[in-house]
């Protein structure tokens, strides 16, 4: 496992951190919150709406976050169990652009991209649970959330992790989840059929919508992830160990808030920050900083016993090309191997920084992670994959295709010692050339029209569907 960071290095980053939040204090512009912390023996200065958290109130309160969580799809073959030692995928989320499969043309991003992209989600097998990879630019903001989480109910038989902008369209979202499980009480009993999650307004704020919405997750326990956004250099120190100890403390704050509201709600502990690149002041999300501050965050994640969920597979690139692959691969893989609990971002199909979807992006991000878990996976030292036998039988200046007791046994255990990509290429010149000499983002072209032409998951029922378009008209206004 990659961990940049000794137990002296973090154990002065823990202290950095219990000391930002208890003489500097995070900003809670909601009362009752407020209140909440007062009442459990934190410091609040009502007129600046600051509140210094002591670190014994942070350390009761961790210990209420579960260690792990099992996050439920409408088909439970695709449940998650958050927290269990191996590194999950998302896809991408919230993508406002993107570049028409057909035309190849930058468009604004429509209900009908977040289906595909959806639909996509659920076929490939790297994205074990799924984001809203597109925010519909053509829908009102009064039912944006709504009619998202209808396109992801409708598209995928996984876990959805559901957009949460303003807390009277998050409330409908629950009570439209509430419909797709049967129920209240049924939603009440399994609340981690949905998650969502949540940013802070770096440095060291959050407003009175986001704490809403914590308030309400921590109502029902649905599990969410809060993760810093800060900006090393910018809303954050340019140092990175000052920029991670400063995103700790934004996320005690609110670690400390939801178990107060509600004991035992799950909680993924992460981020989505990066650097500032000084020579073009933009977020550089591509950069090995992001990678380096996503295995120090892991490793704090471990400190304090919670799950970790990180913006880890981001690119910077405006084109399919090969910055966007490395980008890809190397914050992916350096997460993964960090140990995180959720590569979020890791398939990802969204070009300059999380603006601009591309659909042969998201199926060449698929290979990479593909790649990637293959890796992770390691593989099995036993007496049968030692193959002495195998080898005996084979014998001398023979081959394991052509020899009986060689072709059973690598038919029995090829699938699991190889990887088999969907797109990488590796036939021979004059085959690649035969069939028209087609690079990678040609042959994820086909192949994403291929798959949107002949996927389908299991429909929700009409009446469901009623129902929750009901809800869709209520909250529209005018």
């Amino acid at each position: 496992m990659y961990e940049p960071l000794s137990y002296d290095e973090m154990y002065a980053i823990h202290v950095a951190a219990s000391e930002i939040l208890e003489r500097v204090g995070v900003m809670i512009q909601h009362d009752e919150a407020l209140e909440m912390l007062e009442r459990a023996g934190a410091t609040v200065n009502k007129k600046t709406k600051v509140a210094k958290i002591p670190e014994y109130l942070v350390k009761d309160m961790l210990n209420k976050v579960p260690s792990r969580d099992l996050l439920r799809a409408r088909n439970e073959d695709y449940n998650v169990l958050i927290g269990d030692g191996t590194s999950y995928f998302t896809n991408a989320f919230g993508a406002h652009y993107t570049i028409d499969l057909e035309t190849g043309e930058r468009r604004l991003a429509t209900v009908q991209d977040l289906d595909e992209f959806t639909l996509l989600s659920d076929y490939f097998s790297t994205v074990d649970y799924v984001k809203p990879n597109i925010i519909p630019q053509e829908v009102s903001q009064d039912i944006l959330q709504q009619e998202m989480a209808l396109s992801m109910f409708k598209n995928t038989e996984k876990h959805c992790s559901v957009f949460a902008l303003t807390p009277a369209g998050f409330r409908d979202v629950i009570e439209m989840t509430k419909i797709l499980v049967g129920g209240e009480d049924e939603f009440i009993e399994n609340p981690s059929i949905i998650d969502t999650g949540f940013n802070n307004v770096p440095p060291l704020k959050y407003t009175r919508e986001i704490i809403d919405m914590v308030l309400e997750c921590a109502k029902y326990r649905i599990p969410f992830d809060i993760s810093t956004g800060a900006l090393a250099s910018a809303s954050g120190p340019v140092t990175l160990a000052g920029m991670i100890a400063q995103g700790i403390a934004e996320n005690q704050a609110v670690v400390v808030i939801a178990e107060l509201a509600g004991p035992g709600t799950p909680i993924m502990w992460g981020s989505c920050g990066t650097i500032l690149d000084q020579r073009r002041g933009t977020a550089a999300y591509g950069s090995p900083e992001n990678g380096l501050i996503h295995a120090a965050f892991a490793q704090m994640a471990r400190y304090y016993g919670l799950p970790y969920y990180g913006a880890a597979g981001v690119v910077d690139s405006k084109a399919a090309d090969p910055q966007a692959a490395y980008e890809n691969m190397m914050n992916a893989l350096i997460a993964t191997l960090a140990g995180a609990d959720v590569v979020h971002d890791g398939v990802y199909g969204i070009l300059e920084a999380g603006i601009t979807a591309s659909y042969e992006m998201f199926a060449i991000s698929h290979d990479i992670c593909s790649a990637i878990k293959r890796v992770a996976e390691g593989f099995r030292v036993t007496k049968e994959t030692l193959a002495v036998d195998i080898i005996e039988a084979v014998g001398h200046g023979k081959n394991h295709l052509t020899s009986d007791e060689g072709l059973e046994f690598t038919q029995k255990h090829v699938r699991e010692e190889q990887w088999h990509p969907l797109l990488t290429d590796r036939s021979s010149r004059p085959d690649w050339e035969a069939r028209g000499s087609k690079d990678m983002v040609q042959r994820a072209h086909e192949k994403v029209k291929e798959i949107l032409e002949s996927h389908e998951v299991d429909p929700i029922d009409k009446e469901t569907e009623k129902k929750m378009r009901q809800i869709i008209k209520k909250a529209k206004k005018g």
